[in-house]
């Protein structure tokens, strides 16, 4: 049987400069992609210069059709791409190609997939996509919610059968896997300036509102108070600036002493400074996630991301977690990790306690965390996307039988 041919129709990839989920996703499966199985032509409806820049060496090469959101010759150009390549399924990420692209299915006949990372909390909702939706969702084919808050929404909103959606979080990269190499990990540890016996619990984090941060010092002192042969380790994503609850980016406020200053100045007032370190994403990430014990997440919104806690899964590092969001869905309370209410800074210090100073628990979660990360891992992620597009060309082939 010939390869599939599908289109990644992508409305434009990054945000505030930096990709967003349609993105990474496209630069961590594309190549995992069997050329046996399926032909990819991706395409961005829009692209800045220095995201054309940063694609320019994509393993498959990327059209950028140069159209906004409202222009009205988007359907005519993709109508073009689908005749040209021979388009079998069309993979549509975020509202505008969802919608030039659903349309241009149906003109065509080819089925179509509707793939959402976020939802209208943090990007409202247009009022005029509600009749597009009521439209074109019957005949959707297929939709990917990148995680369960993604997953209600577009049930709710957007009019998409529960029995058409799959929830797919995050594809980990296969090299995450591969174990840091003792001496680089020692090396790590070296830098932070503590022994190497030192146990470390690890956090990677953005800064901003509702991320927990706070709540995750002040269960630090409790533990310190327990454990003190300890070290707590911020790795922090700066962010120029944060989008609230329907409302446009706002600049976060930044203090003398740098983006941390405030959990800094917190760490202080609590009494730890010394046994906490603040590191600003770091060249050698991987290596410092390596050295810690475990990972926790102690956000308080269901919105963010579990990625980094996967990552550090895949590292053989389990996780204490916040039970909201995709974060409950990842990790097995008791299994791969703990998992406690947002905002508990005192249940939060108990799991982090309780792991420190039960080795064999420890362990028996390293293993656990590995094992379930596979579930996420890039290849995984490839192949159920493969099975997907054989599935819709399959039901299309049959349909046009019909027809013949």
């Amino acid at each position: 049987m010939p390869p599939i041919n599908v289109l990644w129709l992508i409305d434009h990839v990054c945000y505030d400069g930096s990709l967003h989920g349609g993105g990474r996703l496209f630069r961590n499966v594309v190549p995992r992609f069997s050329a046996d199985r399926l032909r990819l032509t991706p395409c961005f409806l829009r692209a800045t210069q220095t995201i054309r820049d940063v694609f320019a060496d994509s393993p498959v090469p990327v059209r950028v059709l140069d159209k906004h959101k409202f222009d009205p010759t988007t359907l005519r150009a993709l109508l073009r791409v689908i005749k040209e390549e021979k388009i079998d399924v069309m993979h549509l990420h975020c509202y505008g190609a969802s919608t030039f692209g659903r349309v241009a299915g149906l003109i065509s006949g080819v089925p179509t997939i509707v793939h959402d990372y976020d939802t209208e909390v943090y990007f409202p909702y247009p009022w005029y996509l509600w009749f597009a939706d009521v439209a074109l969702s019957p005949r959707t084919g297929g939709a990917i919610a990148a995680s369960p808050m993604v997953r209600d929404f577009l049930i709710k909103k957007r009019r998409i059968e529960m029995g058409k959606i799959r929830t797919m979080f995050h594809a980990i990269p296969m090299e995450k896997y591969i174990p840091v190499p003792q001496n680089r990990v020692m090396a790590a540890k070296q830098s932070l300036g503590v022994r190497p016996n030192t146990r470390i619990v690890g956090t990677v984090t953005k800064l901003g509102p509702q991320r927990g941060n706070e709540h995750l010092l002040h269960a630090a002192r409790d533990v310190l108070k327990a454990f003190p042969d300890a070290l707590f380790l911020v790795m922090y994503k700066p962010t120029r600036f944060h989008r609230l609850p329907s409302r446009k980016y706002v600049e976060v406020s930044t203090v003398d002493g740098g983006p941390a200053a405030g959990l800094q100045t917190l760490a202080s007032e609590l009494g730890i400074q010394g046994k906490v370190r603040f590191v600003e994403w770091p060249e050698n990430l991987d290596e410092l996630v390596s050295a810690c014990d475990f990972m926790v997440a102690p956000f308080l919104s269901e919105r963010f991301s579990s990625v980094h806690l996967l990552e550090g899964m895949a590292m053989g590092k389990p996780a204490v977690a916040t039970n909201i969001g995709e974060l409950c869905e990842v990790v097995q309370d008791g299994v791969n990790g703990y998992l406690v209410p947002p905002g508990d800074a005192g249940e939060l210090a108990g799991k982090i306690l309780k792991l420190l100073t039960h080795p064999e628990e420890l362990d028996r979660m390293s293993r656990n965390a590995r094992q379930e990360s596979q579930r996420y891992s890039v290849d995984a992620y490839a192949r159920s996307l493969e099975g997907l597009y054989a599935d819709l060309a399959a039901a299309r082939r049959v349909s046009m039988r019909r027809f013949e």
